[in-house]
């Protein structure tokens, strides 16, 4: 079947591709039908971006905006880049933003082969997109031509899978195709019993973003690592059109700069191969705390202090959790901590674990608490199947931060880090939580070799806040201003602050120094020259990613000097 090449605004011209000047949507629609991408859909000739994003006729899929990805990065920052939902079209004229103007459905890899040797052929700007969660919007960009890999949906499952190239077996895994999401990864698990290292977002793509750019879970990094450190084989589409397979056994380069080097970075990946691990009983418990946002002194020095002490406890007997801080809402402050005991059938035993640990803060103090737990007789079941509800036409932005076993398991560390949140600026739609790293993915450092930045190795949690964007442009603009400006530097200020490290897959969309702060000097030179081996021409270019520094904001338009001395 060939690929489904939409024009999502005929009645425009392409845009500025690189180097090659204005191409119309006309021509390039016939010079596609060379390459066998010749099935078009085409919106109507008066279809505006506003359509694309809000409105979908029947029977009709547009693949260049929506499904997944936010609406903060369908747009540009101009006032009228684009109509978010409800402004009136009538009264706000409405433009394209960053929504691609073709995007390729490729349905083989044959398509996907075709798509990035015409994308090259031609030098264009080329975005690839799996489901659309990039937080600092990766699947998308002005003026560009989009991969769109959501129809590849195989799964397989090894007993013992043989990577190409090694005669001895690497034990049970999972192949999954470039379009499987996480929830349909978990489902085929549960029904097999068995579990892979994903994240808690149900629709995240399990092969795209999240695997190549390091892979972190709530719960399951403590016992497992991250995702990239259980990857076994990728094949990727390079950038001559080639399809190459990256394990330990051949093209080693390759698959080093793939399990952690982010994704849409050195080729689009078609097929990745992880390991499965067992789907184990476990019992997990809440503790939540609410007091009155008169209360905030007692809330941070206590509750806070308290729930952090809590994970500190659990963690050192082998049980990871998630801390949550939420805004002030309705004159209350709330926080909470769920915490997992695999391997465990009693909620009794759990629970009275628990209230052993809460007395210790507790007494003394008027602080009201629940504690809910629930048995499991697989973990599977407590994964999401249902996609998180945020409130309708708003948007989010991400950033993040690595906190180091030093400081996080030293006497101090909960009440230093229950300081630094209470300095942190929350508006009404934003949300901070914890991953637990430590164990394994400390562990891990012996065994297993990729280009995250060293400091993962050494870290016990990540926190990530996720920062709430009004619908519109001007709330999109102070919102990364908040967040880059007044946010983040609060929560580096809990480490050295001129030693940052952070997560790329959450990062700052604005961070400037992303080769030091998500891979680290030795890290990046390495990537950067696998980049030049697989992609010297720099047709994969992606927000913050290998090579970006040498290319604007948007990779259309190269830079006369590079920020970053190699």
């Amino acid at each position: 079947m060939a690929a489904l090449l939409v024009d999502v605004d005929r009645g425009r011209h392409v845009g500025q591709w690189r180097k090659n000047g204005r191409v119309s949507g006309i021509q390039l629609m016939e010079i596609l039908s060379d390459y066998s991408l010749s099935d078009l859909y085409a919106m109507s000739q008066h279809s505006t971006a506003a359509h694309v994003t809000t409105f979908y006729p029947s029977q009709v899929i547009v693949p260049g905006g929506h499904h997944n990805q936010d609406w903060v990065w369908e747009s540009g920052s101009a006032p009228n880049d684009t109509c978010v939902v409800g402004s009136s079209i009538s009264e706000t004229p409405c433009n394209q933003g960053r929504i691609p103007l073709y995007s390729a459905m490729v349905q083989s890899v044959e398509d996907i082969q075709k798509a990035v040797i015409f994308a090259r052929d031609y030098n264009l700007r080329l975005v690839i997109k799996n489901t659309g969660h990039d937080s600092s919007g990766r699947s998308s960009s002005p003026d560009s031509f989009q991969i769109y890999t959501n129809h590849l949906k195989g799964l397989q499952y090894h007993e013992d899978f043989h990577a190409d190239g090694s005669k001895a077996g690497l034990g049970p895994a999972l192949s999954i195709g470039a379009g499987v999401m996480l929830m349909e990864a978990n489902q085929k698990g549960a029904q097999e019993g068995f579990i892979i290292m994903g994240g808690e977002c149900p629709t995240v793509g399990a092969a795209g973003g999240f695997l190549q750019g390091g892979g972190v879970s709530t719960f399951h990094s403590y016992a497992r690592g991250l995702a990239v450190d259980n990857v076994l084989q990728y094949k990727v589409v390079v950038a001559s059109g080639e399809l190459i397979t990256a394990n330990a056994f051949q093209n080693q380069n390759l698959f080093w700069a793939l399990r952690g080097g982010g994704g849409g970075t050195f080729g689009v990946v078609t097929e990745a191969t992880v390991r499965v691990f067992p789907d184990d009983p476990t019992v997990v418990s809440t503790v939540s705390i609410s007091l009155p946002s008169s209360s905030e002194e007692l809330f941070f020095t206590t509750a806070v202090t308290g729930l952090l002490t809590l994970l500190q406890t659990f963690n050192k007997e082998s049980h990871p959790g998630q801390f949550r801080l939420y805004p002030s809402a309705d004159g209350v402050r709330k926080s909470d901590l769920m915490l997992y005991f695999t391997n465990t059938t009693s909620e009794s035993d759990v629970e009275d674990r628990i209230m052993t640990e809460i007395k210790s803060f507790i007494s003394g103090n008027d602080i009201p608490y629940d504690i809910s737990t629930k048995f499991h007789p697989h973990i599977s079941s407590e994964r999401r199947m249902v996609a998180d509800i945020y409130p309708k036409d708003h948007g989010i932005l991400t950033g993040t931060v690595l906190v180091s076993e030093r400081l996080f398991n030293s006497i101090s560390g909960p009440s230093q880090m229950a300081t630094a949140l209470s300095e942190l600026t929350m508006r009404p739609n934003d949300l901070l939580f914890t991953s637990n790293l430590g164990g394994a993915v400390v562990s891990n450092k012996d065994i297993t070799d990729t280009p995250m930045h060293p400091a993962w190795r050494d870290s016990a949690q990540l926190i990530t806040l996720i920062r709430g964007v009004e619908p519109s442009i001007e709330g999109k603009i102070t919102a990364l201003e908040e967040l880059s400006n007044l946010q983040m530097p609060t929560l580096f200020s809990l480490e050295d602050p001129n030693n940052r490290v952070a997560y790329r897959n959450l990062g700052d969309p604005n961070e400037k120094d992303f080769q030091n702060v998500y891979w680290g000097r030795e890290n990046y030179r390495r990537l950067l020259d696998i980049k030049r081996e697989v992609d010297g021409e720099d047709l994969f270019i992606t927000r913050s990613g290998v090579g970006s520094e040498f290319w604007d904001d948007e990779g259309v338009c190269r830079r006369r000097t590079s920020r970053f001395e190699i």
